[in-house]
């Protein structure tokens, strides 16, 4: 099988290799923002845990190889949701993208100015 693997690698490997280190480091750089939710940090951590603990609750009879690679299944499915419930913002910062488009900027006519100021409460805004 990997004599089968190594042509594509070398084929497809400098195309696809800085989409993938970019990837990794925006994964890195997300697991250690502060703005991610705690519960999400711990999924990749838990997956390598499943990987190194000797104990496999997937056989490794099953059809398909999926009980050779339940390993890594664990591991990619981890990454995935860790990268998909992450904040949406905080992702496009740490992969670099620009913000998207607020909607004054687009249209600056219908932008309306105006002050705000704070009140004590006891005030309602309702004129008797």
């Amino acid at each position: 099988m990997l004599r089968f693997l190594m042509p594509l690698l070398f084929m497809f490997g400098p195309q696809f290799a800085p989409r993938i280190i970019k990837f990794v480091r925006a994964v890195w750089r997300l697991h250690k923002d502060h703005r991610v939710n705690i519960v999400l940090k711990l999924l990749i951590p838990l997956a390598l845990v499943y990987a190194v603990f000797p104990v496999d609750l997937i056989r490794d009879r099953l059809p398909f190889g999926l009980g050779r690679y339940d390993d890594i299944i664990i591991f990619g499915l981890a990454v995935f949701i860790f990268w998909k419930l992450c904040p949406p913002a905080v992702v496009r910062e740490h992969m670099g993208e620009p913000p998207p488009p607020r909607p004054e900027d687009q249209d600056p006519d219908s932008v309306v100015d105006g002050q705000a100021r704070p009140t004590d409460g006891g005030e309602t805004g309702d004129r008797k």
